[in-house]
């Protein structure tokens, strides 16, 4: 209970920050959360939809559980409110800490090893990555799944018969929701394996039938994941790192060193590791080699001198074995990679603290406690200081860019996080720097258009179009931006003709009936934007944004229907529409102004604003 309480105090001291901060909306946080409305509360359809494998394509992953826990959020938080959403990870992270202790206590039964490498497991600064980005909410997760799948594993193996058969049945649903929440658990039949041979009893099997119902569902689920990762639509898997899988081979080795240096070391955390591509045995890598087969020669040895404690050594390697490249993914490499073979280096580290107190005499123990306990404060001191980074986009990708000042990827992404925030001419400067190191990023390239279009500098803005569609004709939203530009010179009839041009290339493009909508608004064609709008709210990927609700309610105001102008407001607020100024001064909603509703659903959802008033 000590050690709990100890455990809980340091996590909420380390991590408690973060429940007052933003979404991320420049990672994954927009695609899984804030334009997802699959995640917006519980339905039949939203259910339904979480477990569909084409609906989930745009994202390219499968993590189903991970969405029905958005769904929990949005339901017990009232809406988008990251606070809870950083709260669900904290306490996630809590409780994956405290069955790490319990399986350690179990394995080794010594406290001191459970305790402290659990503590490095919750407190690493490795592991904010991992806390405090809302949508890797699916890795922490899947490991806790993971681990009540091992420790009823462990259950059933100690059982009689009758009580054994339903342990195994709660390992095997245990590591299904695992495989659910996110595929790194594909690692565990191999890790039942490796336990049943260095824990088992010395004349025990390593019962190689009880491990096919896990074979299988990973075989399944790994399917699945490449499936989708490979959809054109969405996904993370990219070609081989420098073109060859040998390239991509001697990276890795690096990238390895990389993680030991920040398990040892953890300063330059980043959330955009860029490390140089190998095509050759270079220096580096030839280094980076001779490091490693020190390493698993010496690890050989401790697992043939102690197999216990060898386990934990490969542990660490198998975990890595679903983010070392074997199927490329965009980044080579990530700080929450680490989160669940960390605890294989947490055991060892417990181990060897445990060894050194028995070796030392016992007078001199009296000084190890004390080390262990300032080299613990240490880690939670450097994880607490880099915290604040994920207050949100602007400031993570402000210091991802003064740590890796070459990557255009970052540059980017600082761009389109200054845009969000209303920056354009930060976000200019940022999306040219990347330009510059990346001179065919169709991406940066409409970004650019954008901007320029918006400020109605607009031959600049066809410039940059011109120059995105002999990269890529086929570019959608850059159709879409020329058709913008067509507004803005009120030339409605090649407006359409540019956004009817990008649904022929893309017809699910949400973003463009959003367009054809506003032009109808424009063109006094109510009828034809509700149709359009009418199209995105009826799309089966459930593209019900709070955005598109309060187009509605432009067009229902604009017509003269107060009553149904006040029906949309109020799925507009519910879905987290958050402009309070605009629904209070925009001309366009004078109708709605005047129906009783509107004042009682602006105290309901904006009493603060109301109270100022």
């Amino acid at each position: 209970m000590l050690d709990a309480l100890i455990l809980l105090a340091a996590v909420v001291a380390v991590y408690g920050r973060l429940a007052g901060y933003s979404f991320q909306t420049a990672l994954d946080d927009n695609i899984y959360i804030m334009n997802n409305p699959i995640s917006f509360g519980f339905s039949w359809d939203n259910v339904r939809a979480a477990f569909n494998i084409t609906a989930n394509k745009p994202i390219g992953q499968y993590n189903p559980l991970s969405m029905l826990s958005f769904m929990l959020d949005f339901t017990i938080w009232r809406g988008l409110n990251p606070e809870g959403y950083h709260l669900t990870n904290i306490v996630v992270h809590l409780l994956n800490g405290l069955l790490v202790y319990r399986l350690l206590l179990r394995l080794h039964g010594e406290r001191l090893i459970a305790l402290l490498a659990t503590a490095i497991f919750l407190l690493h600064p490795v592991q904010v990555e991992s806390v405090g980005w809302i949508s890797e909410r699916k890795g922490l997760l899947s490991l806790f799944f993971m681990l009540i799948s091992w420790e009823s594993y462990c259950r059933y193996r100690d059982a009689d018969n009758s009580r054994g058969k339903l342990l195994y049945g709660v390992s095997v649903l245990s590591f299904t929701l695992s495989l659910l929440a996110k595929s790194a658990g594909v690692i565990l039949p191999v890790i039942l394996l490796l336990y049943d041979f260095c824990f088992g009893r010395k004349d025990s099997r390593l019962r190689l039938k009880d491990k096919i119902p896990y074979f299988i569902a990973a075989g399944i689920f790994s399917a699945i994941e490449i499936y989708l990762g490979q959809s054109k639509t969405g996904g993370a898997t990219v070609g081989y790192h420098g073109g060859s899988p040998v390239a991509t081979f001697y990276t890795m080795l690096t990238v390895f060193c990389r993680y030991f240096r920040l398990l040892l070391w953890p300063s330059g955390l980043n959330v955009e590791h860029l490390p140089p591509v190998y095509r050759s045995p270079d220096i580096p890598v030839v280094a980076a080699f001779l490091l490693l087969s020190v390493m698993a020669y010496a690890s050989y040895r401790l697992f043939i001198c102690n197999r216990k404690f060898g386990f934990w050594v490969l542990f660490f390697w198998i975990g890595l074995l679903p983010v070392s490249q074997i199927i490329p993914q965009i980044l080579m490499m990530y700080e929450h990679y680490l989160y669940m073979p960390i605890i294989g280096i947490g055991a060892l580290v417990g181990y060897g603290v445990s060894t050194i107190r028995e070796k030392i005499p016992k007078a001199a123990s009296h000084f190890l406690y004390p080390l262990i306990v300032i080299w613990m404060i240490v880690l939670s001191i450097t994880s607490y200081q880099r915290v604040p980074v994920w207050e949100n986009s602007l400031t993570l990708f402000s210091d991802a860019t003064t740590k890796s000042p070459h990557g255009a990827r970052v540059w980017e992404a600082l761009g389109e996080v200054h845009r969000y925030y209303g920056n354009n001419e930060a976000s200019r400067v940022a999306l040219e720097r990347s330009l510059k190191l990346k001179p065919d990023s169709t991406d940066v390239l409409w970004g650019l258009a954008q901007l320029h279009s918006e400020k109605k500098e607009l031959e600049i803005a066809e410039d940059y179009l011109k120059r995105l569609f002999k990269i890529n004709p086929d570019y959608v939203m850059g159709w879409a931006t020329r058709g913008n530009i067509a507004l803005d010179q009120k030339e409605y009839s090649k407006a359409r003709e540019m956004y009817n041009k990008a649904l022929s290339i893309q017809p699910e493009a949400v973003q463009v009936n959003n367009l054809l909508g506003k032009l109808a608004i424009v063109e006094k064609k109510y009828d034809e934007a509700r149709r359009q709008f009418g199209i995105i709210e009826a799309d089966p990927r459930k593209w019900k944004l709070a955005e598109n609700a309060y187009q509605m309610v432009r067009v229902e105001s604009l017509a003269g229907r107060a009553d149904v102008a006040a029906e949309w407001l109020e799925k507009a607020l519910y879905r987290g529409y958050p402009d309070y100024y605009t629904l209070n001064t925009n001309m366009e909603l004078t109708t709605l102004w005047n129906s009783p509703r509107f004042g009682y659903l602006m105290q309901q959802y904006f009493p603060e604003e109301e109270a100022r008033r």
